[in-house]
């Protein structure tokens, strides 16, 4: 497929999925912009590692110009270490670095985001989210699309043991938990991604609940 991408949370769940995913030749570039090299990828020369230290943005611009960007960045208020910084890795960054990739001509988003997600959510994360959700959908690019999946499954590289808690505890009842709710596989996410940007809809679309399991 013709198109060159650039990955943003390359290290996270989702983007590490996504990027084991990729064969040669399902893009014409993929970009990998990470702040360490990923050692599963060394075999795969189709894809390109772009590592930065965050702290200057600009230095992304070559590596941005992609016709997609996807953004999986991306961490928990514990990781994170305070409200303030989980607001500069899961608001800010994101948003900066979609503006700069929108300067450099992308024309698609692709924003995981989280179950709940709303400005006006009383809970801090999914209020973060939320905002998230509203100001990337104010980019002028051909289309945005809002993945917000309920609790992960997959194999993470950070350890989440409140998340590995639930999904012990969950998982054996899943089929009683509502579709919004239920725990939801990388690599599942990671097949929508690749419908998503096959289909290359316009305007702004939601994936939540049957969607995000390939189901109308």
């Amino acid at each position: 497929m013709g198109l060159k991408i650039s990955v943003i949370g390359s290290t996270g769940l989702i983007g590490k999925t996504f990027l084991e995913s990729i064969k040669e030749g399902d893009y014409d570039q993929v970009t990998a912009i990470t702040r360490r090299e990923i050692e599963n990828l060394k075999g795969k020369t189709f894809i390109k590692q772009a590592c930065y230290d965050f702290s200057n943005l600009e230095q992304m611009k070559p590596d941005l110009k992609a016709d997609v960007l996807i953004c999986a960045l991306g961490t928990t208020i514990k990781i994170a270490g305070s409200q303030e910084r989980f607001i500069e890795v899961d608001h800010d960054l994101p948003l900066e670095i979609a503006k700069l990739a929108v300067s450099e001509g992308c024309q698609t988003i692709v924003l995981i985001s989280a179950v709940g997600a709303d400005v006006d959510s009383s809970i801090f994360y999914s209020r973060i989210k939320g905002r998230l959700e509203q100001d990337i959908s104010t980019l002028p690019v051909r289309g945005i699309h809002i993945l917000r999946p309920s609790m992960l499954m997959g194999e993470r590289l950070e350890s989440r043991p409140g998340e590995f808690v639930g999904k012990i505890i969950m998982q054996p009842l899943r089929f009683l938990i509502p579709w919004k709710y239920k725990p939801v596989h990388a690599s599942t996410i990671v097949e929508t991604i690749h419908n998503v940007i096959r289909e290359g809809k316009q305007g702004q679309h939601f994936y939540e609940g049957k969607r995000l399991f390939g189901q109308k």
